[in-house]
């Protein structure tokens, strides 16, 4: 069992913490109590406060999310490999229709209207208050591993990570905990975004179908070794040297994805694909005018692949990480097979350390015999395993104007300058800004839940400008609880 999913394991089942020092009740903004209705709650990870000014003050919450935000986080501890700098606050605002990363003191946290924590949608009650909180701690912690993933497929003007996680997250914990209704919403959640659902995008299910091709069909797992290695490489997006979107940018993270999952996932990104998966880096536009379209090119993606296995192999020379870090992997010398080269990586007929998919596998540490095939003899290497280790950047990441989120009488993923968008058809309100997030945004025009998230992952932590955005978490506990990815759901799993 490794680190990842011992740590989600015991998170979700004994909803233990990790240097956590006694209930995480108090210490709320300045205009925000401590919810009642979790006083008797034992966390240790996150606490839940709400705004004075709510209009059913205490009301607003029951106790049904107060275990949950334990939940949420420390499933994203162990599948991002960042432990949370301190206790997670989620608050419920007053201001209705919207959702943001960070909170009113800039505090670790975010927060949702507080109307969207009761009434009922898609046949699950609490839809909104479970789903929001969940989509905007991704957003947090995506931003803490990096600032500047893709906005055209990844986060803010499409936010198609945080989007995949949100169901998988949901029913993962659901089925931690028996519980239904979090099943459920799960459910019409994922349903939401696959063909005929209200908010179909294809994006989506392209991350889908690449959570599915992960080892093992393991997608938590896959992407938590994405963040490992992305993190051990000390890449930053917004480092190389590019505008957001850009082809390089987006070929950098197709080529981390792809040494996660041990294969080339381009196809599956670009599509078409399972389920109506593609639309990303294959020339279509994301709907923002601004975006210019573009196609990734596979070589590229191999040759990006190949330098962080050749800078393993080489024992990590800093003048090769920095030519990684700015763009310039061209400049990265090969390195040869052999202890060093890593476990993610294989054995081209060179004897150079490269992607998996230029080479054979390396076994667990790269030794292998001069044709390539793995030595017959004595047991592997281990000593080419993948560094887990680089604890990110938790503090530089940026942030970037927001967009407005989608209401129910405006058009969805509009850039608004940092607005939050209202679901009700009415203005925009000021204030707490962020790219728009299509799993935030509710379509129903009766409702007041439309939704701001962050902006590319970029961490505000001043008081109320909250943005941060892109978004996904830990080694999968479906192992152990039958949580399975693909589209079929039998017995309330995936």
């Amino acid at each position: 069992m490794n680190r990842a999913i011992r740590a989600v394991f015991a998170g979700l089942v004994v909803c233990s913490s990790v240097g956590a020092a006694g209930p995480a009740h108090a210490q709320c903004c300045q205009g925000y109590t401590a919810a009642t209705a979790c006083a008797g709650a034992a966390l240790t990870k996150s606490r839940w406060c709400i705004q004075d000014s709510v209009p059913s003050g205490q009301k607003a919450l029951t106790a049904e999310f107060c275990s949950y935000g334990d939940r949420v986080v420390t499933t994203l501890e162990g599948l991002f490999d960042i432990p949370a700098k301190d206790v997670f606050e989620f608050e419920l605002d007053s201001q209705t229709g919207g959702a943001h990363t960070g909170t009113a003191c800039g505090h670790l946290g975010d927060g949702v209207a507080y109307d969207a924590f009761t009434g009922n949608a898609y046949g699950a009650t609490g839809f909104w208050g479970y789903l929001l909180s969940l989509h905007e701690a991704i957003n947090d912690w995506t931003g803490m591993s990096s600032s500047g993933w893709p906005t055209d497929f990844w986060a803010d003007h499409q936010s198609a990570f945080p989007n995949v996680m949100d169901f998988h997250v949901m029913n993962t914990i659901g089925v931690a905990d028996g519980d239904q209704n979090l099943m459920k919403a799960a459910a019409a959640q994922r349903k939401r975004f696959y063909p005929g659902g209200d908010s179909a995008d294809p994006k989506v299910v392209a991350l889908d179908n690449v959570f599915a091709a992960m080892p093992n069909g393991d997608g938590y797992a896959g992407f938590s070794n994405l963040f490992a290695m992305q993190s051990g490489d000390g890449v930053k997006w917004d480092g190389l040297g590019v505008p957001n979107p850009d082809v390089k940018r987006t070929e950098y993270v197709v080529a981390y994805m792809s040494l996660a999952a041990g294969q080339k996932v381009l196809s599956l990104l670009q599509g078409p694909g399972a389920n109506g998966g593609g639309n990303i880096c294959n020339g279509t536009p994301d709907g923002t005018a601004a975006d210019k379209p573009y196609v990734c090119d596979e070589s590229h993606i191999d040759a990006i692949a190949t330098a962080h296995c050749a800078i393993a192999a080489n024992g990590k020379p800093g003048a090769d990480l920095n030519a990684l870090r700015s763009g310039n992997y061209a400049a990265v010398a090969s390195g040869p097979c052999g202890a060093r080269c890593p476990a993610e990586c294989g054995c081209d007929d060179q004897r150079h350390c490269v992607a998996p998919w230029l080479g054979h596998p390396t076994g667990a540490g790269g030794a292998t015999s001069s044709g390539g095939a793995t030595s017959s003899g004595g047991a592997a290497n281990n000593g080419g395993t993948t560094n887990n280790g680089g604890a990110t950047n938790n503090g530089g990441t940026t942030s970037s104007a927001g967009g407005a989120g989608r209401g129910a009488g405006g058009a969805g993923n509009a850039e608004g300058g940092g607005q939050t968008s209202r679901a009700d058809g009415g203005a925009p309100a000021a204030g707490a800004g962020g790219g728009s997030s299509g799993a935030s945004v509710r379509p129903d025009a009766g409702a007041a839940i439309g939704s701001t998230s962050s902006s590319g992952c970029g961490c505000r932590v001043g008081a109320r400008g909250r943005s941060v955005e892109s978004v996904l978490l830990v080694a999968m506990l479906g192992a152990f609880l039958g949580v399975r990815r693909r589209g079929r759901r039998s017995g309330g799993s995936w």
